[in-house]
Formats: C-alpha cells, structure tokens, sequence
C-alpha cells in the first residue's frame, strides 16, 4: 500500500505539474447572481496528457459544486469547461489561483498546485426586478417603444439616430427616404427623464435597488440621471451609460457629507430610502407616491 501510495503521489505530480490554465470572465457580474466562467487548460504531458484534475477556486469565488473536473487534457491540444459561480458583494474584486488537484491513477495520495494567474473583474450591485413597484403613470415597463404613449395623443416623434439607440427602434421608411438613420421615440410626455435619487449613508439593499432601476429603465431605452451624495450623473440612455451608472453603484463608497442635487426641477424622481422603499414624485409635486 505504502508503494503504491508513493507511486499514486508521483504520476499525480507528474499529471498537473504541466498543465496551463486560464480563466474568461464575462463582461458583467452581478452581485449574488449565478454567471458562468470559461476555462481553457492545455498540457505538452506526452503521450496521452492529463486525466481526472479537479480546479478548484478560491475566495470570492462561490461554486454550485466541490470545484471543476476535467476528465482528459489531450497533449497539445486546448480543452474548454464551463464552470458557474456567484460573488456576494459588489465592488472591485481579486480573483486569486485556485488549486488543481490530480489523484490519479489510483486515488491512494493526491498532488495539488496553485494554477491560474491573479486577475481582477468589477462585481455590480445586485439586482432584481422592480417592475411591480413602478407606478403605471411613470410608463417605461421595458417592453419596448411599441407600446402607445399613455400620456400624449402622438404616441411616437422622430428624431436624428444617437449612439444607444436600439436598433430595433429605427424607423426604416423615414431612414430610407431621408437618407440618415431615423429613430422612432414616444412623444414628450412618455419620454420624460427619470432621476434616481440615492439618500445618505444608503445601505446595501438601497445601492441594489437603485441598480435595479437602472437596469429596468434601460430596456426602455428612458433617460436616466443617478443622484446621491458625491453623484450627479446623467441624463443619458442607453446600454453603455447604464453600465457606467452601474460601474459607479458598483464602486461607490458613500463617504460624501452632501446629496449632490442639481439647479434644476427632474421630471421625475424616485428617493430610495434605507430600507430599499421607492417615494416617486413628478415635477411640480409635493407628496411622493410611495411604492
């Protein structure tokens, strides 16, 4: 036993000493939400490579399972595995090597090694869905620009293409005639400017439901300003402006004394309190409508 121990212990040594691995992140990262990382391992192990290696991640890292097992790394030749995960909390993170263990052939003593190079990737808040707590004259469910203006008698107006507009929105037969892109949007009314309202010393919860309305909103492709102590953003629409509103939640530390408000009037605000609750107010408003 002690033998074949000793020989377990050094063609496992033998099995994961060569092996190369690399990690692909996807580009957002959402707090507490499960997302899939992409590995690719390669060994020169001749003749036949790597067999039955288990990788397993470190912290901040959280696995659905006891790490991932690839269960042959031909010589030579670049192996792809899927493997899920989740990051509790929000912010820049260090995602450090993990451990690639190999028991093989006979699983009587292992050999593990650190593997994988340090790398770092930026977590957004957590989000959820907020649909119900939108009041219906806000407008904006994010089923698109197709639905008539609630408010106005002209559901939609024309306007020059911009850098963020959905393709989906472009109105061909204007495009065609006028020669330059033409995007379809609702009219005044429904395309007011939503101000996302962020309050002192905010919690977590509050940071995560704030995420969440700027998720929501732009699916709708709705203007969006993001206020709060040391924040004053916007307005702007868009995939890439909301991933800059997000990248802010996502590294804001609150240490401001002062909400940042601007010298104007928004169209429409909603204040978040600690608790995560929504007051909405149009302009002109003096009592919030609570959600």
């Amino acid at each position: 036993m002690v033998g074949l121990a000793l020989v377990s212990h050094r063609l496992a040594r033998k099995n994961v000493k060569t092996v190369q691995l690399s990690r692909r992140f996807p580009n957002e990262i959402f707090a507490g939400n499960v997302f899939t990382v992409r590995y690719l391992v390669k060994t020169d192990t001749r003749p036949c490579g790597a067999v039955t290696l288990k990788f397993v991640e470190a912290s901040p890292l959280q696995g659905a399972t006891e790490g991932v097992t690839f269960s042959h790394i031909p010589s030579g030749d670049a192996v792809s595995l899927i493997g899920s995960f989740s990051v509790s909390s929000r912010g820049d993170k260090r995602i450090f090597p993990g451990l690639l263990t190999s028991a093989f052939p006979f699983g009587l003593a292992s050999y593990s090694r650190s593997c994988g190079p340090t790398e770092s990737v930026l977590v957004f808040p957590q989000i959820h869905s907020v649909e119900e707590d939108v009041p219906p004259w806000v407008g904006g469910s994010g089923k698109g620009l197709e639905r008539p203006d609630p408010f106005g008698t002209i559901p939609y107006q024309f306007r020059e293409y911009v850098a963020g507009d959905p393709y989906k929105h472009i109105e061909w037969k204007k495009t065609a005639s006028t020669g330059g892109l033409i995007t379809k949007v609702l009219s005044e009314e429904g395309a007011r400017e939503i101000t996302i309202r962020m309050p002192k010393e905010a919690s977590e919860k509050a940071v995560s439901r704030a995420a969440s309305l700027v998720v929501h909103f732009a699916r709708s492709a709705r203007p969006i300003c993001l206020q709060g102590p040391g924040i004053l953003l916007g307005p702007g629409r868009g995939k890439e402006f909301a991933n800059k509103l997000l990248t802010t939640l996502a590294r804001w530390e609150n240490k401001a004394d002062a909400l940042t408000l601007p010298d104007f009037s928004p169209d429409i605000v909603v204040e978040i309190g600690q608790a995560g609750e929504f007051v909405w107010r149009r302009s002109g408003d003096l009592y919030g409508h609570a959600s």
